[in-house]
């Protein structure tokens, strides 16, 4: 009896610590982003307009949607870059074995949607091909990451690759 007393006694005088939950200055958040405006016409996009015979816009927009988290992981291995077409280029040699087919079964498959969408949106715009594709492959580097490989245009026109730079994404 008389330990529970004095247990109850030494815990009643003592105090917890005092925990400070605020920060001593605010927190900052660097966020980069990119916002799109489209003007439509107030109609709904055509669900059948083809892109390649046998294929609709949405459909190709699907697979891609699909594929979107393999090709970044495959740009963050450093295994893929954006060319000056618009595409997807292997850099180097593929890893070997299954992955290696895989790695390129995935290049062909995102290069073969690009070029059927690219071919649609010339189509659709009155555009010659050609023009698309730079747009795209402007859209595609400016929209790298840090790191990833992009294959830009270098002393005497020709075209080179390299790594973005922080610099270049946040200048964007």
């Amino acid at each position: 009896m008389r330990v529970a007393l004095a247990l109850a006694l030494l815990a009643l005088g003592c105090s917890l610590p005092t925990v400070k939950v605020e920060t001593p200055k605010p927190l900052e958040v660097d966020i980069n982003m990119r916002v799109d405006i489209y003007q439509h016409d107030g109609k709904d996009p055509d669900p059948g307009a083809t892109a390649v015979v046998g294929q609709s816009v949405a459909d190709i927009d699907a697979r891609r949607r699909a594929r979107m988290s393999e090709v970044q992981t495959l740009k963050n291995s450093r295994l893929v870059g954006e060319n000056h077409e618009g595409l997807l280029s292997l850099r180097g040699d593929p890893p070997p074995g299954d992955y290696g087919d895989y790695v390129r079964k995935t290049v062909d498959a995102e290069n073969a949607d690009r070029i059927a969408l690219m071919e649609a949106t010339a189509k659709k715009e009155q555009k010659p091909l050609a023009d698309v594709q730079k747009n795209i492959a402007d859209l595609w580097r400016e929209r790298s990451f840090p790191g990833e490989w992009i294959e830009v245009r270098g002393i005497g026109g020709a075209w080179t690759w390299l790594q973005k730079a922080a610099a270049e994404k946040s200048a964007s």
